[in-house]
This record gives C-alpha cells, sequence and structure tokens, in this order.
C-alpha cells in the first residue's frame, strides 16, 4: 500500500511540475507601476524597448524578434491586438496573441513603453504563458513626470515545444498505479 501511494504522490508532481502557472503579475516602483495576466515574470527598464530586440535580449537573453507593435492606438499589428480605455497615464486594456503564433514560436513577451524621463521604469516586460492566447493588462503612472503609455510589444523566440498535456500525463500515472496493484496482487 506504501508505494501505490508514494506512486500516486509522484504522478501528482509530476503533472504539477509540467503544469504552467500563471498569473495577474505586476512590477514597477513607487513612481510607476504595470500588470498583465497569463504572465509567468516581469522585468522593468529604463529607455525604450527598440525594434532591434536589443533591450528585450539585455533582459531575458538573446534572439528575440518584435512580432507586432502599437504605437498609442488600439487595433491589430502582426500577431498582436490591444484595445485599452486610453493611451494615458492610467490604462486598463486587453491584449490578444493571435492562436497562429504558437504554431510557429515557442516563447514570448509583451512589453509596454511609458516614456522617457520624469521617471522610473521606462518600460515593462513580461513573459507570456505558452499558449495564452488573451489576458487583460493596466499601467499606473503613480507621481513623476512624463509616463503615459506609448507603445506595447510582441516578441518571440525559438521554435514551438511539444509538453504532454496534464490529462496524459494524469492518464500515464493511473496505468502506473494499476500495474503495481496487479503486481501486488499477483505476489
Amino acid at each position: 500500500m506504501k508505494s501505490i501511494f508514494t506512486t500516486v504522490v509522484s504522478v501528482f508532481l509530476l503533472v504539477a511540475a509540467n503544469m504552467s502557472w500563471s498569473a495577474n503579475i505586476g512590477c514597477g516602483s513607487t513612481q510607476r507601476w504595470a500588470e498583465l495576466d497569463s504572465a509567468t515574470l516581469c522585468k522593468t527598464g529604463e529607455g525604450n524597448t527598440n525594434g532591434n530586440g536589443s533591450t528585450i535580449n539585455t533582459l531575458f537573453g538573446p534572439t528575440w524578434t518584435q512580432q507586432g507593435s502599437n504605437d498609442g492606438s488600439n487595433g491589430t499589428s502582426g500577431f498582436l491586438t490591444t484595445d485599452a480605455d486610453s493611451w494615458g497615464q492610467h490604462v486598463t486594456g486587453t491584449w490578444a496573441i493571435d492562436a497562429s503564433f504558437w504554431s510557429l514560436f515557442g516563447e514570448a513577451i509583451i512589453s509596454i513603453h511609458v516614456g522617457n524621463g520624469g521617471g522610473s521604469p521606462d518600460h515593462f516586460a513580461w513573459t507570456i504563458e505558452t499558449g495564452a492566447t488573451s489576458g487583460t493588462f493596466s499601467y499606473d503612472k503613480l507621481t513623476g513626470g512624463g509616463g503615459g503609455l506609448s507603445n506595447m510589444k510582441l516578441w518571440s523566440r525559438g521554435a514551438p515545444t511539444t509538453v504532454p498535456e496534464p490529462g496524459s500525463i494524469a492518464l500515464l500515472g493511473l496505468g502506473l498505479v494499476g500495474l503495481v496493484a496487479s503486481r501486488r496482487k499477483q505476489r
């Protein structure tokens, strides 16, 4: 009985380890704060997230490529769609990534730039849960000058990977439990 319990716990831990855990992730400072959901990590910096990817590469490692950019307006650009209540100093909105993005790329980052000078940070960047296609975001300038939402960009890196679905892993675990139980019964 002890080995069956150990097997079930092992399968549960395996399933949990392979699941993506995302949430509404926020970061910033006492001057500027931003949140985005379906994210797994947020980093900030100074200056704009330039189109050649060097700023994102500095934050998250090499080879990121821009796949869409909405500059001060709602709509679709590349694989990214945004809809915000304003493009100013206190913003809430939604973002969407075209589902075909995930058949081409393995990783995604969404970044926002909020204007240089008069406050810190100037940009925010979130790693996005693999396979996520939509979510919400918010930005608040809390103190200081400047800092209105300027642009939102989508970045990609790598090829798609296939990860077993949690249901498949659980089914495999149940099969192992059955195998262990049948072997015990034979003894």
